[in-house]
């Protein structure tokens, strides 16, 4: 039942501490096989797509003494298997047509998620089954031996941990005692990784990929009274069963055991790994995650940053800090980064940020203090709140948490419960929890400062010609993956010049309030002036109120053309979201408190980064790439301290003009309604001149060469190379855009499929055309090479580059296609992908049929002319390596021959 309904116009706004929205509920079927699989479908029918997730009950901590890594390895292998003598899992979810698939290994768990359109779900279903009762079959000694080397290179890397390189593994030692399984790295080392065999890779699938041990949840357009037959159909007969549903044993025990915890630290253990500038840990045993009982540590995560920004304005070193918990059957982490500019006393510091957990969860005793702590709570439930529903918006979130929910507590009512609870906690609980869990005395904290890590050398293996990135069948496309943008769009020209577009989206009590101002970093008359002005502006008036009045979350970012900032929330909100985003675009100004704070807090460690070698390799590659256009511009910290607070506000009141401004709102609303809102309240916003700020010109096109333009950043000592190859293209056009994108999925899947899956030299590689303000546009290949086989990795790039110049055969072309539409039909499920897609969209100076009729110029595209743009890219091709100079060099000389 309907519990709200949207605002008109003409209604009085929602009062402050109201969230309006209807009630949500997605239909579901619960099927237990007779094997002990869990299968558990949600109906979701906003776009015709279904999310699968499997979840193994086996992850870091299964792994036996002296084999870490073991689990993470198996769930690379995993797509490497080929069944029924057919092409690798891998290569078969591309030719199914599904837009997005990844795994994780956690502590207690392995993950594979995959989204595709309705249609593959049969073929999706069978694939998986075959995947996870026999996820290794096929799989050779050669192969077992290159994905080795590419978890490997994936350990030198920001990791799927989130963290540098062992960092995460330091901080789970620091935390728990060393016998414990959650001490152990989760992603191994180098050693344990040169231990592990094919052998114990087989032992450790039959042990643990087992249906009694595994739940797949599936949601979206799903038919729910026919899919079991589908499941009958395509899983494994084995994994299916006869008879009568096995009776499973809890995998929570309906006690949970008190969270084990390492012995109090004597001294802050000292690390070093590849960041910038020094940065603190501090890290908090908790109980476990995946039940009711813990969704009072998703909402003290969730509150974590906003308590401990205190400790900057408290110490001029601290830069930044960001929050994390990682959930386990045992017990849970929590963990603070602490962003330093200098280093000078981590220790201090991390004693700064402490002061501000304690403080945050004093007990108030004067009558006024407990009224402010009470709104302090409320403000920050409803956020909460929000929050939960925004996550339900995208499909394949919520999906991945109700699978891990439902394995773990076996209740597939699991996910509504977690809300619910979270819905109903109480300020004393909240506060109870941090007394006895967040204290002082059971704080780890490490401190890891900038420096190389040597890694092991990698084996250089080849792959048989059967595993080329093409040779896989693909199948047709599906009707879905054509029509997924096949949505209205209705602009609005305001009195004052604004562009208002909206996107209605029914399915979910949700919207989303996006608006871009032209600008961006490569605006203004200074060097410094943008950056500054973005970060030091603030909204002047909250007459209408604060964000968290109604748990709305805001958002912004900086772009090098552009700037955005945004609201969501729940749909009957949308009124309060248009005033409050009026009001914001009105107001925003800087100060002179607010510039001197930027520069004794924050440019310190801006200054830092700018000797970072990453920071200069991107600032050297724009600068080939543009020359002396705006578009070459990076600000450097001395450009910043040279920018007055008068400068960064003129920059304000430049950029934040209505006629300078495009606003998207996206979500669930009637459009009649919202419209006489957008122009009460959008319309009546007047400033400056009624033109957009100054279009940067097309820049023209370098001269062709017969060799590339090389560029060399050292990093003394790194075990890997930093490797971009980027070339600049013809003024961008919506037909253009099509073909850029064509050519960075093509040049994206070969470079990844020759020096990941052939020769295990990389984790990956990536590749995507930046468009800009005024028709600019290049395309840039990055990945990071083992740093002995950074030449081998670049002449195979090039070569690769050079064939598609001479041809880009029809066959690689409609695999490209196809998986383009692939990740464009799943990609636009959520409000937020409407809003940051015609956001983009009008930017470029495209109109909104760009995004909507994306799919038809996709396929327009022709080989001919695919062959004519990698021509022009070989021929204007700049490579920029960031590595140790002694092994870079001969790489570097290479790259001056034709």
């Amino acid at each position: 039942m309907a519990l709200a309904l949207l605002v008109s116009a003409c209604a009085a706004l929602p009062p402050r501490g109201q969230i309006v929205m209807r009630d949500v509920a997605f239909p579901l079927r619960d099927f237990r096989f007779p094997s002990g699989l869990r299968v558990v479908v949600e109906q979701d029918a906003r776009s015709p797509v279904v999310a699968v997730v499997a979840v193994v009950g086996a992850g870091g901590s299964s792994d036996p003494n002296g084999k870490e890594g073991l689990a993470h390895v198996v769930e690379h292998l995993a797509f490497r298997s080929r069944h029924a003598g057919g092409p690798s899992v891998w290569r078969r979810l591309e030719a199914s047509g599904v837009g997005f698939f990844n795994a994780s290994t956690s502590l207690d768990h392995t993950s594979y998620e995959t989204l595709g359109p309705k249609e593959a779900l049969p073929a999706l279903l069978k694939m998986e089954g075959q995947r996870l009762s026999a996820p290794l079959a096929g799989v050779s000694p050669e192969v077992f031996e290159v994905e080795r080397e590419v978890v490997r290179n994936e350990l030198r890397e920001h990791n799927e941990t989130g963290y540098v390189g062992q960092v995460f593994s330091w901080m789970k030692a620091a935390a728990f005692p060393g016998e414990h399984a959650y001490s152990r790295p989760l992603a191994g080392t180098h050693a344990s990784l040169s231990a592990l065999s094919l052998s114990d890779a087989q032992r450790f699938a039959r042990a643990h990929y087992r249906p009694d041990n595994v739940t797949l949840v599936i949601a979206g357009d799903v038919d729910l009274a026919a899919v079991e037959a589908t499941l009958q159909e395509n899983l494994p007969e084995a994994w299916v069963g006869t008879g009568v549903p096995l009776a499973m044993e809890a995998r929570l025990p309906a006690q949970p055991a008190a969270p084990p915890t390492s012995p109090a630290q004597e001294s802050v253990p000292v690390y070093t790994a590849a960041v910038p500038t020094p940065e603190v840990y501090l890290s908090w045993v908790l109980p476990r995650g995946f039940d009711e009982a813990s969704a009072v540590q998703d909402f003290v995560r969730a509150t974590f940053g906003r308590n401990l920004a205190g400790a900057m304005r408290n110490d001029g070193d601290i830069a930044g800090i960001t929050t994390n918990l990682i959930p386990g059957t045992r017990a849970s982490l929590l963990v603070v980064r602490v962003l330093l500019s200098r280093g000078d006393d981590p220790v201090r510091s991390a004693g700064n940020v402490l002061d501000q957990v304690q403080k945050a969860w004093v007990h108030a005793l004067q009558a006024g203090a407990v009224l402010d702590r009470e709104r302090s709570f409320r403000a920050v439930r409803r956020l909460v709140v929000t929050d939960m529903v925004l996550e339900s918006e995208d499909l394949m979130s919520r999906t991945g948490r109700r699978a891990l929910l439902t394995h773990f507590t076996q209740d597939a009512r699991a996910y509504i419960r977690s809300q619910v609870s979270l819905m109903g906690l109480a300020g004393g609980k909240v506060t109870d929890f941090a007394y006895q869990w967040l204290q002082r005395d059971r704080v780890r904290i490490i401190v890891v400062r900038p420096g190389e890590v040597p890694g092991a050398a990698t084996a250089s293996a080849t792959l048989a010609v059967d595993e080329e990135p093409w040779a896989t069948p693909a199948e047709r496309v599906p009707p879905s993956m054509t029509a997924a943008l096949d949505s209205p769009v209705q602009v609005l020209m305001l009195d004052n010049g604004m562009e208002v577009l909206l996107a209605p989206r029914p399915g979910l009590p949700v919207v989303r309030i996006g608006a871009a101002l032209g600008g961006g970093s490569s605006h203004g008359d200074k060097a410094g002036v943008a950056d500054l002005a973005t970060w030091g502006s603030f909204r002047e008036s909250w007459f209408e109120g604060y964000p968290s009045d109604w748990g709305l979350r805001s958002t912004s970012s900086f772009q090098r053309d552009h700037l955005r900032v945004g609201l969501s929330g729940a749909a009957g909100n949308v009124g309060n979201m248009l005033a409050m985003l009026a009001e914001q675009l009105d107001t925003t100004r800087t100060d002179e408190y607010v510039v001197r704070f930027y520069r004794e807090q924050v440019l310190p460690r801006r200054r830092a980064l700018d000797s970072n070698p990453e920071r200069l390799a991107e600032r050297h590659l724009q600068k080939a790439l543009y020359g002396t256009h705006p578009y070459s511009r990076e600000a450097t910290g001395e450009d910043l301290a040279e920018v007055s607070w008068t400068e960064a506000d003129a920059w304000l009141k430049d950029v934040y003009r209505p006629a300078n401004t495009v606003v998207v709102i996206a979500g669930e609303f009637d459009v009649k309604e919202v419209e006489g809102l957008v122009r009460k309240y959008l319309g009546g916003w007047s400033r400056g001149t009624a033109k957009p700020v100054a279009t940067p010109p097309a820049p023209e096109l370098p001269a062709v060469t017969a060799a590339a333009k090389a560029l060399l950043t050292p990093r003394p000592g790194a075990s890997q190379a930093q490797v971009r190859l980027a070339c600049r293209l013809p003024t961008a056009t919506p037909e253009l855009e099509a073909r850029y994108a064509l050519m960075a999925e093509l040049i994206h899947v070969h470079a990844s499929g020759e020096m990941r899956f052939r020769r295990g030299a990389t984790y990956g590689f990536s590749a995507r055309p930046w468009l800009g303000r005024g028709g600019a546009a290049h395309l840039v290949l990055e990945g990071a090479l083992d740093a002995q086989r950074m030449g081998e990795g670049i002449g195979t790039v090039r070569d690769i580059l050079a064939s598609f110049a001479k041809e880009v055969p029809a066959r690689t072309l409609e695999r490209a296609r196809r998986g383009l539409l692939a990740q464009q039909a799943v990609s636009f499920i959520s409000s937020e992908a409407w809003v940051d897609a015609l956001l983009t969209a009008r930017v470029r100076g495209f109109s909104p049929e760009a995004v909507t009729g994306r799919p038809a110029r996709l396929q327009a595209v022709t080989a001919e002319s695919l062959r004519e743009a990698f021509e022009g890219c070989h021929q204007r091709l700049v490579v920029s390596v960031t590595a140790d100079e002694g092994q870079a060099r001969s790489a570097i000389q290479a790259l001056s021959q034709p």
